[in-house]
């Protein structure tokens, strides 16, 4: 029962709470000084016992004179004195044992916090690099969304740039009859010598890309209009046959190309034969 007391005592601080620990030490190294002061008070007690068992002898030898009744007495109390300190010899050595055992807890304990400041003092650095890794990711995310919407506008701008290069080498033209293109506000005609002169033609109104009915000629490329053209007529009159475009006539109808670049980008119309 003795032997067992040890390892009880080192498995309960070891499931104790570092404050319950503390204070189970405390209370072990209280009872341990109050035991020892009681073993040396016993060990006093013992050597005063063996002087008086050693005067009692003398005064027997001195005597002669031998009292069955105190003879058994020694006896029993020589033999309860070997008992008491055969057992304070036991108590001590458990009490060096269970201080050796106090201590390797205190070395365990000091070695567990020196880890655990070991390990806070790591988790921090890492923390740390963590929060200058993600700040570096979102200073690069928003550097990359910024030349992201960059690269957006520079193509909405390229692809503007392209369309107006495009409408500047393309001609919009609308085609439709004489009386047509009267009634729409597109035409306007005249003979300001008389009526034995040529009818003259101006264009009137703005032809727009998106105008319904508008189609779009690019200068250089062949463009074919159903039926026979009258003329074809610009804001400042007639365009010239040779020098402002050039028309064959098939079975599909007439195809015309325009050759004047200075009339890209601006409204022509196609004043059909009725």
């Amino acid at each position: 029962m003795k032997r067992t007391f040890i390892p009880f005592i080192a498995l309960f601080l070891a499931a104790c709470t570092n404050k319950e620990q503390e204070m189970l030490l405390l209370q072990l190294q209280s009872d341990m000084v109050r035991a020892n002061a009681t073993i040396d008070s016993l060990t006093y007690s013992l050597d005063d016992s063996n002087r008086l068992l050693d005067d009692m002898r003398a005064q027997v030898d001195s005597t002669q004179q031998v009292n069955d009744k105190l003879l058994e007495n020694v006896q029993k109390l020589n033999k309860e004195l070997r008992h008491w300190s055969k057992l304070a010899t036991e108590y001590k050595q458990s009490n060096e044992r269970l201080k050796i055992e106090i201590d390797q807890l205190r070395q365990e304990k000091q070695a567990d916090r020196y880890t655990i400041s070991q390990l806070r003092t790591e988790t921090d650095r890492l923390n740390g690099e963590l929060l200058e890794t993600h700040s570096s990711i979102r200073r690069q995310s928003d550097h990359i969304r910024r030349l992201e919407q960059e690269l957006a506008q520079t193509k909405t701008e390229l692809a503007q740039a392209k369309s107006r290069v495009a409408a500047q080498n393309a001609v919009y033209l609308y085609a439709a009859n004489e009386t047509q293109l009267i009634e729409q506000g597109y035409l306007k005609t005249r003979r300001p010598f008389g009526s034995g002169f040529r009818k003259q033609y101006e264009l009137v109104k703005n032809i727009r890309p998106d105008s319904p009915g508008a189609q779009v000629a690019p200068i250089g490329q062949t463009i074919s209009l159903p039926g026979e053209i009258e003329a074809l007529v610009d804001h400042y009159g007639r365009l010239r046959k040779g020098d402002d475009y050039e028309m064959t006539h098939g079975d599909a109808g007439v195809q015309v190309a325009f050759l004047n670049e200075l009339a890209g980008g601006t409204g022509v119309l196609a004043i059909l034969k009725e």
